[in-house]
């Protein structure tokens, strides 16, 4: 394979899965030596094509990823495209600030970054990895996942990222099973002092692309009406983004 299409290919090959790949799984699925493949990512690592996630174990999308897919909600009609659209609107209703982040092996990344109209705005910034246990976003999409999904990609242990966060593998399958439960993720002081956040998992019915979408806010000054306010239009934002498109109306 000549260079371009190589890079194209491994791209394919880590956009195709959820996890991070090691050099031994994408040499297998693209037929490429060890040594030539190694060489390759390292480079793709190093013009941010790739990060190394889970620590060194495998290589996952890199920054330059990310940067793509925050430039798409500018226009189209791709699935992204309709998340920060929809996250956007969120923000116009309730005032606060709205991501839409997706999952790096590990870790979320925040993709798209709304602000609201409220004087107090909070959150962390684009292209800031979270732990996936240790925030809303990262156990909404967790909770897309059977528990022995969870627990092989964590490798059965929690990052305690926060005093906050899940302390022990029992106590995030409890909150997953919450999630699954309830429909939404909620955190309170675990990405900063005062900062609470809810969110949902979308999957593009097309595609398979699977998003986070959250708000996030100055927990103090919330009641509990613009709470649940946000839980309802949150789950409304998911329905509708996870509704059949409708089928293409024939030529005359």
């Amino acid at each position: 394979m000549a260079s371009l299409t190589q890079v194209a290919e491994v791209m394919r090959c880590i956009a195709r899965s959820e996890d991070a790949l090691t050099v031994t799984q994408v040499s297998e699925q693209l037929g490429v030596h060890k040594s030539t493949l190694s060489r390759l990512l390292r480079a793709m690592r190093d013009a941010s094509f790739l990060d190394q996630a889970d620590g060194a174990r495998g290589y996952g999308p890199g920054g330059l990823w990310y940067e793509l897919a925050a430039a798409v909600h500018a226009g189209g009609e791709s699935f992204s495209a309709k998340a920060s659209a929809t996250v956007r609107k969120l923000c116009d209703e309730l005032g606060h600030t709205g991501f839409v982040s997706v999952r790096s092996g590990t870790s979320m990344v925040g993709v798209v970054h709304h602000v609201g109209g409220n004087p107090i705005q909070v959150g962390v910034p684009i292209g800031k990895p979270l732990d996936v246990d240790a925030c809303a976003t990262g156990r909404a999409m967790l909770a897309d996942m059977d528990d022995t999904r969870v627990r092989e990609l964590l490798h059965d242990k929690v990052s305690r990222a926060s005093p906050m966060s899940p302390q022990n593998m029992d106590e995030l399958m409890q909150r997953l099973k919450q999630i699954r439960t309830r429909g939404y993720a909620e955190s309170i002081d675990e990405v900063g002092n005062g900062v609470g956040a809810l969110a949902i998992a979308a999957r593009d019915p097309r595609s398979g692309q699977h998003l986070a979408l959250c708000v996030t806010f100055a927990s103090a000054v919330v009641t509990t009406h613009e709470r649940t306010r946000a839980i309802e239009l949150l789950g409304q934002a998911r329905q509708q983004l996870q509704s059949p498109y409708p089928p293409p109306v024939p030529a005359p």
